[in-house]
């Protein structure tokens, strides 16, 4: 009972979770206030995105099961993402023989490329990013260094950002990228000292199986 009880939840888990961020990121992009705009960046980033995969994989034993779920809660986030978008009637069109310009219709040739492309993209990283979060379970130095991909691609994320980004999107942004940085910075600082002070702590027999 139990174990088909974990087969529903993980499932149920990883789907709700990708379609809440998918969500969310619009949602929080079309409300107004400094606050909602800055959720909104953080919700709708790579990292994030990329953290989700990372976070489903983790909590998985099997790395199929890792591959498959941060797979599939991914493109549940980018079903709903765009399903957000078309309700906000972002793919909204004018009907061109209606010389009035009143009636519009949906652009599906515009919305349904990317959504198979960016469901391609995320089938395919986030099977790579679940197997990572999977391997983060592991003791030893492989495990420190894939706890380090989420901190490390929200570092190169942010800091692209703010390169070429940083001056034509406000203060707002240019404070959400800095602090989302800053947060990544310290994150790698203390994953890798936890590992080191751990090396330390344990018996000289044991050292070599950081």
């Amino acid at each position: 009972m139990n174990f088909s009880r974990s087969n529903v939840l993980a499932p149920v888990a990883a789907l709700t979770a990708g379609a809440l961020l998918g969500v969310l990121g619009p949602v929080t992009g079309a409300a107004d206030g400094s606050a909602t705009h800055a959720a909104s960046l953080v919700l709708s980033a790579e990292w994030t995105w990329a953290a989700l995969a990372f976070f489903v994989g983790l909590a998985q034993k099997s790395k199929t099961g890792s591959a498959v779920l941060a797979s599939a809660s991914l493109i549940a986030g980018v079903i709903a993402y765009y399903a957000v978008k078309l309700n906000h009637g972002d793919f909204l069109r004018a009907d061109l023989s209606d010389p009035s310009g009143a009636t519009t219709h949906t652009d599906w040739a515009g919305v349904l490329p990317k959504m198979v492309v960016w469901s391609v993209a995320a089938c395919l990283l986030g099977s790579l990013l679940g197997l990572c979060g999977n391997l983060a379970r592991r003791g030893g130095l492989l495990g420190v260094v894939f706890r380090l991909v989420v901190p490390l691609i929200a570092i190169v994320d942010t800091s692209q950002r703010l390169q070429f980004e940083g001056t034509l999107q406000g203060s707002v942004a240019r404070a959400t990228w800095e602090v989302v940085r800053i947060v990544a910075v310290v994150a790698v600082v203390v994953v890798t000292g936890w590992a080191l002070l751990a090396r330390r702590s344990r018996p000289a027999g044991e050292s070599r199986q950081l």
